[in-house]
């Protein structure tokens, strides 16, 4: 396009699709994106539905009742790829969770047609993308549709927001998905966010047969916090983590089984045993001038008494450790999502413990608006070199070692149980013998002195004949 003596950039189907298909590694983190588009939306309420009676040729509608899109908000931002909402929009800039304005990829990584329904100012306009049979060159248009011909199966639903946005995915291929972990998608979808932070309810339905109904479910973690044998957390108040945890816990490691129903008293460590947590540091901001920046370190890691699911299951009934949660990672989240699955891999710690670390943690400088955008290519991670990553591990590190520390002396304490009990049942046995060899000399007397007289009666029975 040219216009004003200058010559624009377009973005061809072919682009687009090969940056969605870098930017996610699965399905589940495109549609965790697609759902962050309707929490920065200002929604209370955000539903997502995945119709897959055909898996091959599945159906999503993901819906939200926040501010919706006029006609300039379609043409000038949602069209608009890598554009930064938070320079725009400044009362949102410390809440809006993307920043480079290319989560809408997330639709073409999972489809190659889609519709948008959205509604504000009592205004509704429907559109639709369409590459199926795109050149690779062509540049993508949103083209104008009648709502009628979408066939939302939400509507119902979706007639009650007076103002949001809807995106139907059609023809999305979900073959390869057990159902098993169709019907977990719960269940993963609530690790990509602090949900106590935002402000909002994530509801999902899922359906593969066309006699069930649609039944949402909301989105809730479930985390064995009664397993935890060591924990920390930044929040002590009512509503803590810490509230939630079991004052003792079964550790099974002893050799004897009457020591196996000894619970163990769980420790609790707090923010003022690791002042460095929070501070402020200087960094080179995006001005090209130093600042001092205030950082701070919020949430919890804990360290699990056992991850046998049986043994963890007599703690706590919600263990969970299988294809869809994994209970050993410490997930980092930047404005309360998910930016690392699993920060203990940063830290270098070999410990034979690790599988036994699980937490949830934030670290928002990560993310902030004057500094440089540290983000890797794929979005799913940093460089484990750059600064504010080699602050957060200098802070993450001492915590992870004490919980670590506190799991290692317990073993000891039950090491040590086993080695007395061993020593005080090898001194019974000893005991046991030396009464034994004390009775032997009485018995061979008893047996001598029966044989002796034994004999006297021989010899008296011959005297006789």
């Amino acid at each position: 396009m040219v216009e004003n003596d200058k010559i624009q950039f377009n973005f061809s189907y072919y682009a687009l699709n090969l940056l969605g298909k870098q930017l996610y590694t699965n399905r589940w983190s495109a549609m965790s994106e697609l759902v962050a588009n309707g929490l920065d939306a200002g929604a209370k309420s955000v539903r997502l539905y995945i119709n897959s009676i055909d898996k091959n040729h599945s159906a999503i509608e993901i819906f939200d009742d926040g501010s919706g899109m006029s006609l300039d908000d379609l043409s000038n931002k949602y069209t608009k790829i890598g554009r930064n909402r938070r320079l725009y929009e400044k009362e949102l800039s410390e809440k809006v969770k993307g920043r480079k304005g290319i989560g809408k990829l997330a639709t073409l990584y999972l489809t190659k047609k889609y519709y948008i329904v959205t509604k504000q100012n009592g205004i509704t306009s429907a559109w639709i993308l369409d590459s199926t049979n795109a050149l690779e060159d062509d540049v993508p248009e949103l083209v104008s549709v009648d709502v009628s011909e979408i066939g939302i199966e939400n509507e119902l639903l979706w007639n009650r927001y007076t103002s949001g946005t809807l995106l139907k995915l059609v023809d999305v291929n979900m073959s390869g998905f057990g159902e098993t972990r169709l019907k977990s998608l719960k269940q993963a979808l609530s690790e990509f966010y602090i949900l106590d932070n935002l402000g909002a309810s994530i509801e999902v339905a899922y359906r593969d047969n066309k006699n069930e109904k649609i039944k949402y479910e909301t989105v809730e973690k479930t985390i064995a916090f009664k397993n935890f044998y060591s924990f920390f957390s930044t929040n002590t108040g009512n509503n803590s983590e810490i509230q939630k945890l079991s004052s003792e816990v079964y550790i099974k490691n002893s050799r004897y089984e009457e020591f196996l129903e000894r619970k163990r008293k769980v420790k609790i460590h707090d923010s003022s045993e690791f002042p460095e947590i929070e501070g402020k540091r200087k960094f080179l901001t995006l001005s090209g001038k130093e600042k001092n920046i205030e950082y701070k370190l919020s949430g919890w890691i804990g360290i699990h008494s056992t991850i046998k699911v049986g043994e963890a299951r007599e703690n706590d009934e919600n263990f969970i450790k299988n294809d869809t949660y994994n209970p050993s990672r410490i997930r980092l989240y930047v404005r309360d999502k998910l930016a690392v699955e699993n920060f203990y891999e940063y830290l270098g710690n070999t410990s034979a413990m690790r599988p036994y670390i699980e937490g949830e943690i934030s670290f928002d400088i990560l993310d902030n608006n004057e500094l440089e955008d540290i983000s890797t290519p794929s979005r799913e991670g940093f460089s484990k070199d750059e600064e504010r990553i080699k602050l957060l591990k200098e802070i993450v590190t001492p915590i992870v070692n004490r919980l670590i520390s506190d799991r290692n002396a317990i073993s000891a304490v039950i090491s040590q149980e086993d080695r007395e009990e061993e020593e005080r049942r090898l001194e019974l046995e000893r005991e046991e013998r030396r009464g034994e060899e004390k009775e032997k000399p009485e018995k061979g007397k008893l047996k001598r002195g029966e044989r002796q007289r034994g004999k006297q009666r021989n010899l008296k029975q011959k005297t006789l004949i």
